[in-house]
This record gives structure tokens, C-alpha cells and sequence, in this order.
């Protein structure tokens, strides 16, 4: 394997970050959770985020089980397509993260946000 100078490494360090983000672009997912808080994203859309954490507002689509009671509109979206006995619970989505060669991508689906129309 060849050996490179430092800034070399930094370089192709910096290179990889920016081939990130460009994937990240295409994917189409360089909105912030920011933006869900000003109430332009729609209840129950799952998103591709590079966040190793849930923002506000969002859940990691880990197929964990919630309650209905305290999340019935979410519910009315997904009823038990995901699990759940359809009377107490129902689940998320069960979507494993996607792994670049430069980090990984998870997806998060928001639970609080416009409730989409018929139209």
C-alpha cells in the first residue's frame, strides 16, 4: 500500500466528508429537523437523515411498539401495517440503517407534524 504525506491524508479525509455529503444531497435529505418544527413536513414521512440520534419531533424507525392513545393520529397513518395488537399499541417501521463507506444513514419518521389530506 503507498505511503502518502500528511496532507495527502487530510485531503482524502476531506474528500470522503464531501462524498458524503454529496450522497446526502441526491438522497435529498439536507433538510433539518427545523424544518418539521415549522410544521412544512408531513405526519407519518420517514426520512434518510445522517443523524446518529432522533431530532425533535422525529423517531428512529427501529419497529419499536408505541401507545395509541398517546399517539392517534400517527396511529389513524400507519394502524398495525408495522405490528401492534391494533387496541393498546402499534409499531414503527423496522428500517436498518445504510451504511456508506464514509459513515451511515438512518431512517426516522415524524411523529409530530401536518396530518396529510385526502386531496
Amino acid at each position: 500500500m503507498p505511503t502518502f504525506p500528511m496532507n495527502l491524508r487530510r485531503v482524502a479525509a476531506s474528500l470522503a466528508s464531501v462524498r458524503l455529503a454529496l450522497i446526502v444531497l441526491i438522497l435529498g435529505v439536507t433538510a433539518t429537523a427545523a424544518r418539521a418544527e415549522d410544521g412544512q413536513w408531513y405526519l407519518g414521512e420517514v426520512r434518510l437523515l445522517p443523524h446518529a440520534t432522533a431530532p425533535k419531533n422525529w423517531m428512529a424507525c427501529n419497529g419499536q411498539t408505541l401507545s395509541i392513545a398517546q399517539n392517534s393520529a400517527l396511529f389513524s397513518l400507519l394502524s398495525t401495517t408495522f405490528g401492534g395488537d391494533g387496541v393498546r399499541t402499534f409499531a414503527l417501521p423496522n428500517l436498518g440503517p445504510v451504511k456508506l463507506a464514509e459513515g451511515e444513514l438512518r431512517y426516522y419518521i415524524l411523529v409530530s407534524g401536518i396530518y396529510p389530506s385526502a386531496n
